[in-house]
């Protein structure tokens, strides 16, 4: 099953919209989860969901740098975390950031106990590009999955308060203290 969203946002000066679309996997090894599962078990990986995020922005050049930041809630272990990919882990609250960048995640956890896997995805803007850590929020979805007796079924994406770090503040606080969420 496929589900879409588009999100709009201001920033800048310029307006833009996040164009998101999650779908089940049907093919763990097309998706290249090999590269992070060597002896992946392509049917344990099937049916989890595939988010892509893509922008189309009315800015040019610096204007357009902007970020992902991404903080997952799992009901199973009540447990909330930062996702940031290895890179970035203890320096930076990014999942991507860059010029117009295209956000990514394929979780696959078929390991987890049942339970919902739900992520708060926000598109992020550093108001000085480089200069501060200091981030503000411009747009944001949520998305996930739910695991019921193993089997994986997708949440579908939907909008949320992007200047609304509720819930989220004292995760991104905790983990990066030297930040500032605006």
């Amino acid at each position: 099953m496929r589900r879409e969203l588009s999100v709009p946002f201001e920033t800048r000066g310029q307006r833009g919209l996040v164009n998101v679309r999650v779908l089940a996997n049907d093919d763990p090894w097309a998706s290249g989860h090999q590269l992070l599962v060597p002896d992946l078990d392509a049917e344990a990986f099937r049916g989890f969901p595939i988010c892509t995020a893509t922008l189309r922005y009315h800015g040019q050049g610096v204007n357009a740098v902007m970020g992902w930041i991404q903080v997952v809630a799992r009901s199973f272990d009540g447990d909330r975390t930062v996702d940031v990919l290895p890179y970035f882990a203890g320096t930076a609250p990014f999942y991507s950031y860059g010029h117009l960048p295209t956000f990514f995640d394929a979780p696959a956890n078929p390991d987890h106990p049942d339970g919902d896997w739900i992520a708060t995805t926000f598109l992020v803007i550093v108001p000085d590009v480089i200069r501060s850590r200091q981030v503000v929020p411009i747009a944001a979805f949520a998305w996930g999955y739910r695991l019921v007796g193993g089997h994986p079924s997708t949440i579908d994406p939907e909008r949320r308060d992007h200047t609304d770090w509720a819930g989220h503040r004292d995760v991104l606080e905790r983990d990066y203290p030297d930040w500032t969420f605006s």
